[in-house]
């Protein structure tokens, strides 16, 4: 509000306190009230789910952020209608210039969060009772609607992609058991589209990102039917990358 009303720091105070009659009673400058009124969930912009982001470098897993709404009162306070009604203007311009606050206002302590978002209440909404809080002084106000999520801090970090799985199936009569193993595959250079991976007991086809599953024994080799062919061994553990 500073910067796109503007507000001077020198001319024009900004006030957070509850706007009664003993508050108003104590200003010497022209003052913007910003008073929070109202924090609630947001039933419109809720999200569920989980989601990966990166925290420090880690890549982290977490429940989808909770999105609420935090509802302003703001109103102007000066000795001279004119100009009460002139900072209004300027603020109304300001809140409706923006649908996100920029990035350049948002405290580095959020700057990972989604952007900020901020609208004046709509007609038919639930609004405040502006008379019975500002204790009976007539003057209007504008209600805005800032949504932002709470970081909740509740997340744990994301152990290492699946390289390979084994099933092992065994004989209810002999007890012999039987065991299959797919080992996961990525190719990180270009390939023709459905390009064939083989094993000694598999044939697959590599899909679009370069990735493939085939089933293989440790020491087996793979071989991917390219021009001329590429090989490489199942290894004790982990997947195959043909680099």
């Amino acid at each position: 509000m500073r910067a796109t009303v503007p507000l001077s720091s020198t001319e024009v105070d900004v006030s957070f306190a509850p706007p009664d009659r003993e508050w108003s009673a104590k200003l010497t400058r022209p003052t913007v009230n910003m008073f929070l009124w109202d924090i609630r969930r947001s039933a419109v912009r809720a999200r569920t789910g989980l989601e990966e982001i990166e925290r420090d470098g880690v890549t982290v897993r977490r429940m989808a952020l909770p999105v609420v709404e935090l509802r302003y009162l703001v109103t102007a306070w000066t000795s001279d209608h004119g100009d009460e009604r002139a900072l209004l203007s300027g603020l109304l311009r300001a809140v409706t210039s923006f649908v996100e606050i920029p990035p350049a206002y948002v405290p580095d302590e959020l700057a990972g969060l989604r952007p900020i978002v901020m609208i004046m209440a709509r007609s038919g909404e639930e609004h405040i009772d502006i008379f019975k809080t500002l204790d009976g002084q007539l003057k209007p106000g504008l209600n805005i609607v800032i949504t932002a999520e709470v970081d909740t801090g509740l997340e744990s970090p994301v152990g290492p992609p699946t390289t390979s799985f084994e099933l092992s199936v065994s004989d209810v009569n002999s007890g012999a058991i039987s065991t299959a193993r797919r080992v996961a595959g990525e190719v990180v250079f270009d390939v023709p589209p459905n390009t064939v991976v083989r094993s000694p007991i598999d044939s697959v086809r590599v899909n679009p990102t370069g990735r493939f599953l085939i089933r293989a024994s440790v020491g087996d080799e793979v071989v991917l039917e390219t021009d001329p062919p590429r090989t490489i061994v199942i290894p004790d553990e982990g997947g195959v990358r043909f680099e």
